[in-house]
């Protein structure tokens, strides 16, 4: 009797051991309504316009992603408005790049000025927006900070990556415009929540 009462105990402790292991090596972004781990139901149709917001070559990341999950999509790192022809869902990727836009022969102004155009051209069409935020905030500049706040303004969804804390800056971002925010530890987790965006 008394062995089968401290194999309950050990298997108590055991299950409380791994109950701890395992909710300490999720990430901890905060009971918030707009955090979630993905995407209850779809919001978004292929024919997806993968686009930059910064010139950073994170869009390429995203490019890679959707090929491999078979999701349509037209890759455009300098995207105008005339590209929205035929898209249903637009994919900002944002990261300022001074070299990036220098090597596309753009400047900081310009490309500014290409993702309000876009952003006020989407707001008049039922295109879903998405905007994933995977730059590294160790390297935070005012430019990715301006995309970020222009693109996360109007998206449907958003997607981040913990790195040197953007939650707090994503969540705060979620709380002023109101959108489902998601945040992974890595890369390695974005598919999750980008594929629950379409299927």
């Amino acid at each position: 009797m008394k062995s089968n009462i401290l194999k309950f105990a050990i298997f108590i402790f055991i299950l409380i051991i791994l109950s701890f292991i395992s909710n300490t090596s999720k990430i901890q972004v905060n009971d918030d309504i707009y955090a979630l781990p993905s995407l209850p139901r779809p919001i978004a149709e292929d024919k997806v316009l993968i686009t930059s917001a910064g010139q950073s070559t994170d869009t390429y990341i995203i490019k890679d992603i959707a090929n491999k999950l078979m999701i349509h999509n037209f890759f455009m790192p300098q995207a105008k408005d005339v590209d929205l022809e035929g898209v249903n869902t637009v994919v900002f990727v944002v990261g300022y790049s001074a070299i990036g836009e220098k090597l596309h022969g753009l400047t900081y102004a310009e490309e500014k000025k290409r993702i309000e155009n876009l952003i006020q051209k989407l707001a008049n069409r039922n295109i879903t927006i998405i905007t994933i935020f995977i730059a590294d905030r160790e390297n935070k500049n005012k430019e990715t900070d301006e995309f970020l706040n222009i693109t996360c303004k109007y998206a449907d969804y958003v997607i981040g990556t913990q790195n040197n804390n953007n939650n707090s800056s994503l969540l705060e971002l979620a709380k002023k415009y109101k959108f489902p925010l998601t945040i992974v530890e890595d890369v390695t987790g974005l598919s999750e929540p980008f594929v629950s965006a379409f299927r």
